[in-house]
């Protein structure tokens, strides 16, 4: 069938077409799940390592480049001790809600001009509660920082906070966005399933009598005969 027949049928049905992709698009919007709507804090973290004391005469051998590329390594390592559930739990402990809802603990380490930042993002159902988390993260690493580096080694290295708690709000990830697209998309598929199927069934209601029995006969109303005649146009045929 020439191209302009399909965009006769569109004209007279996009409705249709129209109404099946919005429904299956927004009823798919609806069950999305709860957290693709979600709140992030972050919290920007540096790590410092004193110089080791200059006492004795083997000071001199000494350089403090060696103090600097410690905490650097030390960056990496308590960025994963604050995505341990370890942590998680004695941040809820600091805070005193064992329920407190977290969806999930991340970290970053980015380069600035002279040292290497660390941030802490943590993700939540509520901005009170992303912040509330961040907070408390910030408390439990000013309390507890020394047994977390002691744990690691480095026992005299000190963590500080150089970007407060910011909450920011994700409405929809990258993830939640094409699922989103694709239930649009499966909607106007279904809508242009439907269309044709009701052009068919219009069309065959229209049909004249002589383009019935031509029909039943196994033929193309235009005079074609059918690849998959019915059983009865061939029994009607025999």
């Amino acid at each position: 069938m020439p191209v302009q027949y399909y965009l006769d049928v569109l004209g007279r049905r996009w409705r249709l077409l129209v109404g099946c992709t919005l429904a299956v698009g927004l009823l798919g919007a609806a069950s999305l799940p709860l957290t693709y709507n979600n709140y992030t804090a972050t919290v920007g973290f540096v790590v410092s390592v004193p110089d080791e004391p200059r006492v004795g005469t083997d000071y001199y051998m000494y350089n403090n480049l060696y103090a600097w590329q410690t905490s650097e390594y030390l960056i990496d390592d308590l960025g994963e001790v604050m995505k341990s559930r370890a942590f998680l739990e004695d941040v809820k402990r600091e805070l005193g809600d064992p329920t407190l809802d977290v969806i999930a603990l991340s970290r970053d380490v980015g380069t600035r001009r002279t040292h290497r930042v660390l941030r802490f993002t943590v993700v939540a159902r509520t901005a009170e509660d992303a912040y509330r988390f961040a907070a408390g993260a910030v408390r439990v690493i000013e309390k507890k920082g020394g047994e977390y580096f002691a744990q690691l080694g480095a026992d005299r290295a000190r963590a500080r906070v150089i970007d407060p708690p910011a909450v920011t709000w994700n409405l929809l990830s990258l993830r939640a966005g094409l699922d989103l697209a694709t239930r649009f998309i499966l909607g106007g598929i279904l809508g242009l399933v439907l269309t044709a199927l009701a052009e068919r069934l219009l069309e065959q209601e229209s049909l004249s009598g002589d383009e019935l029995r031509s029909l039943l006969r196994g033929e193309d109303p235009g005079g074609v005969q059918l690849a998959l005649p019915l059983p009865e146009a061939q029994a009607a045929a025999g």
